[in-house]
């Protein structure tokens, strides 16, 4: 077990995706006899199938599902390891893989970053957005150290921790017969053409159960993938949408369109800091989680 290839391992997780071998050998760049014997040699050391090959491709065996679930954990941390110590080759002492939602990215996440890295200029935030159901699946899974997102899908597995809680507001073109209301109920909004996120946005699944329950439709007349879009959008005369509220300052004066708060139970959802083991994660990971749960003391 000890002399596990890593080549080899990899090769076996890309013949399941590619569903052959030869495919595999061709997004691998290297020949598919190459790839067969690596596998072949799994399967003798692991003295159990892997694949069954036949006309249709190349599919895993019960056995080879197994490792394949092993093989992907085991590339990741290897990947992560490789990360790191690259980072210590050049003088960074930690690497923090962070997965964020457009929520937390147009909010006070990026200058909690800046202010975590000018005290740390040693340690490297590696960040990248995907919407809130992947974060969370995407921690769970051992792709990044940290995810920072809404409360608007399922953390089950996960440890989590408040971040922030933030108003949600429709945002509305200023000649709109609710653009002065002090607020409003997103059902009040359905006989509208709206701009949204897109389907795997974890507030879509709110909006959903929104309608259901006004026993209204709703008509999205674009799916876009920031919420500053959203905004533009609106300006522009396409519909109305939602969107938090700390944008009104920087979006309503700009665009001529305004915000009016609203006043459903669910528009003032939190955000949480995910990890899935904090006393598991690299030292330089659990130091970002302190320094995100201060700042969200300190804001409260």
């Amino acid at each position: 077990m000890r002399d596990f290839d890593p080549v080899s391992i990899r090769l076996f997780l890309a013949t399941l995706e590619e569903g052959s071998i030869a495919k595999a050998a061709a997004r691998e760049n290297i020949v598919p006899s190459a790839v067969s014997k690596r596998i072949s040699e799994l399967e003798s050391q692991l003295r159990v199938p892997l694949l069954e090959r036949g006309a249709k491709g190349a599919q895993a065996t019960p056995a080879g599902l197994a490792l394949a679930h092993h093989a992907r954990h085991l590339l990741q941390t290897m990947d992560r390891m490789q990360r790191e110590m690259a980072g210590y080759v050049e003088g960074v002492r930690g690497v923090i893989k962070v997965l964020a939602s457009v929520t937390s990215l147009s909010g006070e996440l990026p200058l909690d970053i800046l202010r975590f890295r000018a005290d740390r200029p040693q340690i490297e935030v590696d960040l990248e957005e995907r919407v809130t159901p992947a974060i969370y699946r995407g921690v769970r899974e051992g792709l990044a150290d940290v995810g920072v997102a809404s409360e608007f899908a399922s953390h089950e597995g996960l440890q989590v921790f408040p971040y922030r809680r933030y108003a949600l507001a429709a945002v509305l073109p200023s000649g709109h017969p609710r653009a002065q209301a002090r607020s409003v109920a997103y059902a009040e909004l359905l006989d509208d053409d709206l701009v949204e996120l897109g389907r795997d946005s974890g507030i879509t699944q709110v909006f959903d159960e929104a309608a259901r329950e006004a026993r209204a439709s709703r008509t999205v007349r674009a799916r876009v993938s920031s919420f500053e879009t959203i905004c533009t959008l609106v300006g522009r005369g396409m519909g109305v949408g939602v969107v938090p509220l700390y944008l009104k300052a920087s979006k309503e004066s700009a665009l001529d369109v305004r915000f009016v708060p609203l006043s459903d139970a669910w528009a003032q959802p939190r955000s949480f800091i995910a990890v899935r083991d904090l006393d598991a994660l690299p030292l330089a990971a659990q130091a970002f989680v302190a320094h995100l749960r201060a700042s969200s003391v300190a804001i409260d």
